[in-house]
């Protein structure tokens, strides 16, 4: 054996100094490096089994006022691993057998010493060796309960796939017990990859040792999972592979957390893009709106297709100012909404985006009150509802939306949660779908929670529905079975201190104006042209100027203007920097800003320059003449001069005919 590099300390109880010296000096001559504390009595041995530290204890079984085997059994009870030898003068076969049997390692006799040393090396082997099993077995109970206690999935299977180890956090990620999992082919069990895929990639552990990268998998319930898998070749004490060490970590949660970013920042793209063609759809609209107001105007009994004109332009407008609200994604502040418009609008949308084989129909309860929301929170309810209602029928079918006034008087046990007494107004979105089973019907609003395929579906749009119902303090019912189709109805609580929402008043002839001079400014030829000849035959002069820096040229010379009507968005000066130099030099005169997308941060911008007249492009004549009467309000007339239009270079004085206010 190789000598120890601390000397091995023994515990030595004997009445005899003599003997005791005699048992020290015989394991010295025998090269056993060693410190021995000797004690004679009971008292002293007892003080050092408490202090502990000992590698071997040597006991005379004869002592005066104490017997071996009781010293025996003490030093079992104190430190039963250290390994105890007897060592007397006298002691009988049925003696030393009861002490073997207590766990005294060996025994010799003070006459034959001589065994000593080989009987001290045997013991302090079995003693080093017990320990080291005992470190191992406490080191593998510790990997043990570190296993079991992570929050991975781990298992280990053979080389055919087939499960042994399962531990309890696979158990939580796949829903299978390990007795219900083991025996098993782990192919079979949690993968979704193809079968050739799957085998491939464990033919590379088989070969390189590891491999890790995401897998597609699937839980007991069948739900797919995405899993971040980590796989390690095991071997035997020969280095032969007998089986596969699996770390799994669970990505779906964080997967669908990267698909709604993902989402949200086409979405956020989507509005910038949106917002930009918006622009250029705009100036193609609007000298077609107000050109439809001319031709009126020229042919009062032209056929009704210039009435059909009309409308077209008016519900293209309507279509862009709706998708710029929504792609937008802004929260504004709560008014109160009449949900009769949003239904209106929304079926107008989904009618022109859904397939042809879905029949829309929308049911409008008359005199419902206002509530107080969010309107474009409630457009993404809608939305989501008639979303989910389209994937419900891949074949076709028929959506309706429909609104209705309610008044709860009781709460009763089988009500939505949330449900309270009061007067709601309630949204419904029906379909004639594939319904949903009472078995899911409790999780579709968890989030990430979805019976689509992850291309489809992250998940999210039903939390996101309920999130916003509940934000409006109302509540959600759910009606479908399998078959029979699916029906959505929010309840949102009417505003009953919200005023009636004004009826549209009937139209106005054009306001006619008394020949001020307008500067009208915009970087679209078109736009600019029918302009002329709206604002003309309102008896206007009109200036033009195709950008801001052009504008603020001709004010230089000619500040006798009498109002500004600017675009928002134009090359070399936008119509906000436009603004901030005209107050400079014109600090009152009136301004209209004219824009598709004017946002509210914008819009508090142009109002800090004493900006009070705003536009919505694409306008109609009617719309232009509204805003256009706020600013000059002239007293009646009875006839006007007509004015031209004159180059920016300068304006001549008018030549002029007069014509009635009615022409």
């Amino acid at each position: 054996m190789h000598a120890p590099s601390t000397p091995t300390r023994i515990l030595h109880l004997d009445d005899s100094l003599r003997d005791a010296t005699l048992v020290a000096d015989l394991l010295d001559d025998n090269g056993v490096r060693c410190e021995i504390s000797h004690v004679m009595s009971r008292g002293p041995y007892e003080q050092a089994l408490a202090q502990r530290g000992h590698d071997l204890i040597l006991c005379d079984f004869n002592l005066p006022d104490f017997d071996g085997l009781t010293a025996l059994i003490l030093a079992r009870a104190s430190c039963p691993d250290v390994p105890v030898i007897i060592v007397s003068g006298a002691i009988e076969a049925e003696e030393a057998v009861k002490c073997l049997k207590a766990g005294a390692t060996d025994y010799l006799l003070k006459q034959r010493l001589e065994r000593l040393p080989s009987a001290v090396q045997r013991a302090l082997e079995e003693y080093h060796a017990l320990k080291q099993r005992k470190q191992a077995t406490e080191h593998i109970r510790r990997q043990a309960r570190l296993i079991d206690q992570a929050t991975d999935a781990i298992f280990v299977c053979d080389k055919s796939m087939t499960l042994s180890f399962w531990n309890p956090s696979a158990t939580k990620l796949y829903g299978y017990t390990q007795s219900e999992i083991c025996g098993d082919s782990v192919l079979r069990v949690i993968f979704r990859e193809p079968e050739e895929r799957i085998g491939a990639i464990f033919q590379e552990v088989l070969r390189v040792g590891q491999w890790h990268g995401e897998t597609r998998q699937k839980n007991k319930e069948g739900r797919a999972l995405v899993v971040f898998c980590q796989l390690t070749l095991l071997t035997d004490a020969q280095g032969v592979p007998d089986g596969i060490l699996a770390v799994n970590h669970d990505l779906t949660e964080a997967k669908a957390l990267e698909q709604q970013l993902l989402r949200s920042q086409r979405q956020e793209a989507l509005g910038a893009l949106a917002g930009g063609i918006a622009h250029d759809l705009n100036n193609a609209l609007a000298p077609i709106m107000m050109g439809v107001d001319l031709l009126k105007a020229k042919y009062p009994g032209a056929p009704g297709i210039v009435d059909l004109f009309d409308s077209s332009v008016r519900r293209a407008a309507a279509m862009i100012r709706q998708l710029l609200t929504f792609a937008k994604g802004s929260e504004g502040e709560r008014s109160p909404i009449q949900v009769n418009y949003l239904l209106q609008e929304m079926g107008a949308i989904v009618e022109c985006t859904f397939p042809k084989n879905i029949t829309i129909t929308v049911e409008r309860e008359k005199n419902l009150p206002p509530v107080l929301a969010d309107a474009t929170q409630l457009h993404q309810v809608l939305l989501n509802l008639c979303v989910n209602a389209r994937d419900a029928m891949p074949s076709g079918g028929r959506l309706t939306l429909a609104t209705r006034k309610v008044e709860i008087s009781s709460v009763h046990p089988g009500m939505p949660p949330n449900a309270r007494v009061g007067l709601f107004v309630a949204i419904q979105v029906n379909d004639t779908g594939t319904g949903i089973s009472a078995e899911i019907r409790d999780r579709i609003f968890d989030p990430f929670f979805s019976t689509k395929t992850p291309d489809k579906g992250t998940g999210l749009g039903l939390s996101t529905v309920m999130g916003i119902i509940k934000g409006h303090d109302g509540f959600l019912e759910v009606s479908s079975a399998p078959g029979q189709g699916t029906t959505f109805t929010a309840f949102l609580p009417a505003d009953a201190s919200a005023a009636e929402p004004e009826q549209v008043p009937p139209r106005k002839m054009p306001f006619y104006g008394q020949g001020e001079i307008i500067l009208f400014v915009d970087d679209e030829t078109t736009v600019r042209e029918i302009a002329r000849e709206v604002l003309q035959r309102m008896n206007f002069q009109v200036v033009l100027a195709r950008d801001g820096l052009e504008a603020l040229v001709w004010l230089a010379e000619h500040p006798s203007v009498h109002a500004v009507i600017t675009d928002l968005h134009m090359p070399n000066q936008d119509g906000l920097s436009f603004v901030g130099m005209l107050r400079k030099i014109l600090p009152k005169i009136p301004i209209i800003v004219s824009s598709g997308r004017l946002e509210d941060e914008i819009q508090s911008q142009f109002r800090a320059l004493g900006v009070t007249s705003f536009l919505d492009k694409p306008c109609d004549e009617h719309q232009l003449a509204e805003v256009l009467s706020r600013i000059f309000a002239p007293p009646p007339m009875k006839s006007a001069q007509v004015f031209r239009t004159h180059p920016i270079n300068g304006i001549s004085e008018s030549s002029a005919s007069l014509m009635p206010l009615t022409a």
